[in-house]
């Protein structure tokens, strides 16, 4: 009898399945270390947003979404004002939890691993942090190969972080760490015009932008 081989996300879901039972909605729930390492990185995106943006009115596409952290964000520091925002996370278990916990009318979460339809910024915020293989130049290849299927359907910008370092690798607790500028020439290559934000408080942490050429 053949066994059906597994895929990334598959084993992603059952690490994040297993991670949300035993912590819940906390940070610890989605590996991240803290609230507070959680919400600068969120506050590093979307004040890149503003940078290239302003305060328009743009619909946020959040892929990976766990527990909804990034839409509590928005609410809590009023940012629904000037957005909307779809999260999307191939865990029905974390989608069902969201749609149990938010009652917010710009908001909406959706089961899948891509925008099912056109948002002006798709965010990846720790979303490729757990690997689940110990090749690392496989896991770049997932990782770029889910940012083109985003690139599709992204109108203005996309935006995601990694932990990185010298040597890209994966670390004993399978975090991986990427070479940023072999990243960031990937991402140019691909996409074309992209650059990196990096923060003192995060240290091994880079986000890298890709704004749309077409972009208005």
């Amino acid at each position: 009898m053949f066994r059906i081989k597994r895929t990334f996300n598959d084993e992603l879901e059952t690490a994040y399945a297993k991670q949300f039972k035993r912590y819940g909605a906390t940070p610890e729930g989605s590996y991240w270390l803290s609230k507070t390492r959680q919400n600068l990185r969120f506050e590093i995106m979307i004040q890149e947003v503003i940078k290239l943006h302003g305060n328009l009115d743009l619909y946020i596409g959040d892929i990976g979404c766990g527990y909804g952290a990034l839409a509590e964000y928005i609410a809590k520091m009023h940012y629904s004002k000037w957005m909307r925002y779809c999260g999307y996370d191939i865990s029905k278990q974390l989608i069902d939890f969201c749609h149990e916990t938010y009652d917010y009318s710009w908001a909406e979460f959706v089961i899948s691993s891509k925008p099912l339809s056109p948002v002006d910024i798709c965010m990846l915020s720790g979303t490729f942090n757990l690997a689940v293989t110990k090749n690392a130049l496989d896991w770049e290849n997932h990782i770029f190969n889910n940012l083109t299927k985003c690139w599709i359907y992204t109108k203005k910008t996309l935006i995601f972080n990694l932990q990185t370092s010298e040597i890209s690798h994966i670390s004993d607790g399978n975090i991986f760490y990427a070479n940023k500028i072999k990243v960031l020439n990937r991402c140019k290559a691909l996409f074309g015009s992209s650059f990196i934000v990096e923060h003192e408080k995060l240290p091994c942490d880079t986000t890298f932008i890709i704004p749309k050429n077409n972009m208005g």
